[in-house]
Order: C-alpha cells, then structure tokens, then sequence
C-alpha cells in the first residue's frame, strides 16, 4: 500500500460536524490530480497529545471496489507528511489520522485490530476532492463520498447519518442522472427505505422492473433482485435467480453459491484433501479463474482439513503450494495453542506435536518478515503475529518442561516493555519463580501489581510467595490494597478517556426474537457487553470461554450477558436471519443484540472486536478489553471491587 496526502480542503463539510480543535491537511498541488503522487502535510491542533507513532488511514473508492489503506508518515518538526497516489479516475479520498501502536502481547488476546483513530476532523474526515488531467472534479464525487460514508465509516470511526447520505446521494443524482444507471444506486434506495418505509415502495419496484427489463445484463438483473430481497418478495426473488442461474450458469451469482456453499461446509465431518482439490480444479475450469488468491482460499482450507485430521505430508505439500503464509502460520499456531491447552494450569495433549507446528509458524513468519522495517505498513501486524507465535511457543516449552528456554523468550518481550498484556504478565511471572526464583518473581509480581495491573492470577502467586518467605501477611494485605486501589483508578481513567465517562452509555435494541432489550432495563445487575460479528474469526474463538461463563452464572439472575452484533453491513431482515442461524448452528445460549446501524459499537468507541465491557450494579463501567478470564472480572465486578 502506498502513501499519498493533499492541501487544505475541508475541515467542516458535513451540518453534523463541529469544528473544535481540528488539525489542518495541505498539500503541494491546489489541485492535487488522481493517478499522480502528491505531497500531503497533517498538523495537529496544539492540544492533542500524539502518540510516538502514527499513520495515515486512507479510504476511497475505484471502479466500484473501495480501497483501505495505511501510509505511513514523517515527522518533520510539529507537522507530519507523506506522499499518496491514487488510482486514475478516483474522485475524492478520506483521511484519518491513526496510532500505529497494537498491543503485541498476550497469546489469548483475540482481538482484531483496528488503529486507534487520533484525529479525524471531529468525526467528518479529512475529505479531498481529486481532479482528472484537465484539473477538473468527477462528476460522481458526491456519489463516491455518499457510498464511502454509507459502507465504511467505521473505518476513520466517521460520524454519518442516513438522512446526510441520502441528501448527498440525491444531490449527486440531481446533478448528474446518468449515474442513477451506476450500482451505486441500490445503495440510495435501500437507506431511502430505512429512512421513509413503504412510502418508497413504488419507486423500489419501479426500479426493479426496470432492471430486470434490461437484456443480458446480469449486474442488472443482480440489482433487481437486490430490491426483492429488501421487499421481502421472495416469489419474484427466487423467479429472477432461476433465470439468472440458466442464463450465466458461470456469472457472479453461480459464483457467490459456489462459495456460498463452500464456506458453510468448513471441515464438515468427512472432508478430505482430495476433495478440497477436487472442489479447486472445479472451480477453476467453470469460473475459468486460477488465480493465487483463488488457489490460497483452497489452501488454506487443506492445511486446516489437514491439522484436524493430523496428516502431516499433505500439510507439507500445501504449505509449499499456499501463497499466503500468514493463513499457513495463522492456522498452525492456532492448532498449536489448542494442543497445549491454552492456559497455563492445563497440562495439554501433544505437546510435541504442538511444538512442531508452532516453530513452524515461527520459522515461516521470521523469513517473511527478515528485511520489513518499522516503517512498513505493516509492520506492527506482523509483529504482533510474531509476538503471539512465541508466546505459544514458550508456553509449550513450559509444559514440556523446558523452563529455561520458556523463560528466556517470554523475557524478551518483558524487557522490550509494553509487548505483554495482563496474560503474558501473569506467564512470566510463573515461568520467572520457576527459573529465578521466588525473590526475583516478587520483584517482577510487585512492580507490576504496584503499577496497576489487573490480576488476581498474580496476587495469588504472589501471596504464596509471601508465606513461602514468611514475609508479613499484613504486608501482603497493604499492597493487595493499594493495587486495587491503583487498579481501579488506572481503569477508570482509561474508560473516562475512551468514552467520557465512567457511566455505562444507555442503549435499546432487538434480540433475535425482536423483543427490544434496553441496558437502563438492567439496572442493579452486573451486565457483560460482548461486541461481536459473525465473519470475526476471534470472536467466534472466544465463544467457547463465554459460554462456559454463562454455564456457570445459569442460576445467577444478578449477572447478565449481552451479545452485540456489530458491523454486519446487512438491511434488518437479512441481518436478523443470518445472526439467527449462525447462533443456532454454533449451538450457542446468547441473548444476541442486532446493533444494526453500528450505532451502539460507535457510541462505546469501539475500534475493534472482539471487544468486551463490564458494567456493575450501578452502572459503572469497570471492565473494557479482553481478557483470557472473564469470570475473573465478573467476580471483581459483583463484589464492587473497581
């Protein structure tokens, strides 16, 4: 991904922005071209505290596909530049100003990172207009910035409502109404929808008919059908895919079943190698596609068909053939963490095994990143994946006994600080008394229990190492106070610096059963915020601790779980249906929320899930993050501990 920045332009675009304590955008063109590398320089308003590092987010749209891409910028003095060329014929670009900074720890944080947005001109974007060869805007520019803040404003977590989109949209269309022919224009009429009901129905079907008018044109065709399914007119739906299906039996809806289908049968019982590579040539030869990406998408499948059915000389031949080596040491470390029982108190099962499969995601992520610098893009992703493979891998060789070497990588990360969570604290804590011994390990338990680190993990080793050394138990009882008591305000300030307050943000929204379900409604309980999606790998891999935790609270009625699905991009219905048969098929007891239009995950300031919160019986926020013990927290929780 390459970098590109431009002039002024625009710091109040939108009625529903306010400018206060705004950075400023320039660039070197008054003009800046698409297809041209220009020169962009952020400075930021004097009172916003930056962090070491920060990078330039950048959204747009080309040839009906929308592009997110991260840049990476110097600093020069107070202010930050970089340079970023867009693809020919690209009308406008968002910009938002992001850290770089991930958390590189902890082998059980599941969370899909997204940057921490510092700066995105109070929630507008950094919005620039480009200019074609004859330094004139696009015509669709009104229509590329409507469908951006429509399908990805949680990216630069950009604050747009429908009734700004539709106007923005129907200025567009105003302007210019050839571009109603574009695929822009489902779009349009499904927040129009939203936003008036059935008073639009006319037009919708209006619109459909036209479509599907047109001769031999499936796109067309596709957005008819799109109408139907938003009218829930399954009759003329199904009629419509039927002659879309005899007609391009090779066209994108085929296409979309195949993988449909391909994709829900996941290592179904049965699968085998043969039949994955039997499904690829298929593939390959009807949609008349070989490409690599296609191919890794198979791979990938093989190489997690191969681990579950432990047939390593096929997972050695695929590991050749994939061209995506992070799927390869994605699916390895995570078998590998299975293994080895994942907690520290679980004595797992081959670990051999294990340990062979996650040097092998070490060794193939240590080539792949040999020559990549801090200045990549990537850089910090790809050293938080390697920070997660040693992590497992220390924590194998803990359980195969081998402390020293256990201890010795799990140090290099505590000493680079800032690379082990609450997690990776508490495993080198154990792997330190068994190396070091006790002495060393109260220093390291006390250092980090005094500075505000959460963890009745380690005030219990550290307890024990109190009486092993026959040290006072009042001593004990003191620092266990005052780490709470650091602990608590540590916390609060960081939920107060993320939302405001500590006071948990009201909301109303419907579980799957259509009931609305308001979290004022749960006054006096202690309630679990679960954000999650269903395409989100990591959420669905925490699943399995959050149900045992409901398990456990079953006969609790002071104890609530809600579940909130978040950034589905789905209209209600299709949303409803599909969450529906994902919780009933993964067998899961979750009251689900359908936070349909993100409204709730943005107010929570969420940037990336799984993310979890914890509010106490009175409404306080007390928890936000991931943690590898939830009912730890729970706990902390009930008894008004934070």
């Amino acid at each position: 991904m390459k970098p590109f920045f431009f002039y002024l332009l625009l710091l109040c675009f939108f009625p529903f922005c306010q400018a206060q304590y705004l950075g400023k955008f320039t660039c070197n063109e008054m003009k800046p071209k698409a297809g041209v590398e220009n020169k962009y320089v952020y400075e930021p308003p004097p009172n916003l505290l930056l962090p070491d590092k920060i990078q330039a987010l950048i959204i747009f749209q080309h040839k009906q596909e929308f592009y997110y891409k991260t840049v990476e910028v110097k600093k020069t003095g107070t202010k930050y530049q970089f340079p970023f060329k867009a693809p020919d014929s690209t009308s406008l670009i968002i910009i938002g100003m992001a850290s770089a900074q991930v958390n590189l720890g902890d082998y059980s944080a599941l969370t899909i990172f997204k940057k921490r947005i510092v700066d995105n001109n109070n929630g507008a974007g950094f919005i620039f207009y480009l200019h074609n060869t004859k330094g004139e805007r696009f015509s669709d520019e009104k229509i590329a910035l409507a469908e951006l803040l429509y399908r990805y404003p949680f990216e630069l977590d950009i604050k747009a409502t429908n009734t700004s989109i539709i106007k923005l949209f129907s200025e567009g269309y105003s302007l210019h109404p050839e571009l109603k022919k574009d695929n822009s224009y489902p779009d349009y009429l499904d927040l129009l929808y939203e936003e008036k009901g059935d008073i639009v129905r006319p037009q919708l079907i209006q619109y459909a008919d036209k479509m599907e008018k047109i001769q031999l044109d499936e796109t067309k065709w596709l957005n008819a059908i799109y109408v139907y399914d938003l009218l829930k007119m399954d009759k003329e739906k199904e009629a419509l895919q039927k002659k879309i299906l005899y007609t391009y039996p090779n066209g994108n809806l085929a296409n979309n079943k195949f993988w449909n289908h391909f994709n829900t049968s996941y290592n179904r019982e049965g699968e085998t190698v043969q039949s994955i590579i039997d499904s690829m040539n298929y593939y390959m030869v009807r949609f008349n596609d070989s490409s690599y990406s296609v191919k890794d998408r198979f791979y990938s499948k093989i190489i997690s068909v191969c681990l579950a059915n432990r047939d390593w000389v096929s997972l050695s031949k695929a590991e050749l053939l994939i061209n995506d080596k992070s799927s390869l040491e994605y699916h390895c470390d995570n078998f590998a963490l299975k293994l080895s029982g994942k907690q520290i108190d679980d004595s797992g099962t081959d670990l051999a095994i294990a340990k062979m499969l996650s040097v092998k995601s070490i060794v193939s992520i240590e080539k792949r990143i040999k020559n990549i610098t801090s200045n990549d893009e990537n850089y910090d992703e790809e050293r938080g994946a390697y920070n997660k493979y040693i992590n497992t891998y220390a924590l194998i060789l803990y359980k195969l006994g081998q402390f020293d070497s256990a201890f010795y990588y799990q140090d290099v990360m505590y000493q680079r600080g800032n690379e082990l969570n609450v997690g990776g604290l508490e495993r080198y804590a154990v792997y330190a008394e068994k190396v070091k011994g006790v002495v060393y390990a109260r220093q390291v338990l006390e250092q980090q229990l005094i500075s505000g680190v959460n963890s009745t993990v380690m005030l219990q080793q550290l307890q024990n190492i109190y009486k092993q050394l026959k040290l006072p138990e009042n001593s004990f009882t003191t620092l266990q106070e005052k780490s709470y008591l650091v602990a608590r305000e540590k916390s609060a300030a960081l939920i107060r610096k993320k939302l405001g307050t500590t006071k948990a943000l009201n909301f109303a929204l419907k579980n799957l059963a259509g009931q609305i379900v308001s979290l004022s409604s749960m006054k006096g309980k202690v309630v679990v915020l679960d954000f999650w999606a269903t395409w989100c790998g990591p959420c669905i891999a925490s699943f399995p601790a959050m149900q045992e935790a409901i398990n456990q609270y079953k006969k609790d009625l002071s104890v609530v779980f809600l579940f909130i699905d978040v950034w589905e991009h789905k209209l209600p219905q299709k949303m409803q249906e599909s969450t529906a048969k994902f919780i009933k098929d993964g067998n899961y007891d979750f009251n689900v929320l359908l936070d349909i239009n993100d409204k709730v995950v943005s107010d929570y300031k969420i940037t990336g899930i799984p993310a979890k919160f914890i509010i106490d019986k009175k409404g306080n926020v007390v928890f936000m993050g991931e943690t590898s013990n939830i009912v730890t927290e729970i706990e902390a929780a009930r008894k008004l501990i934070f």
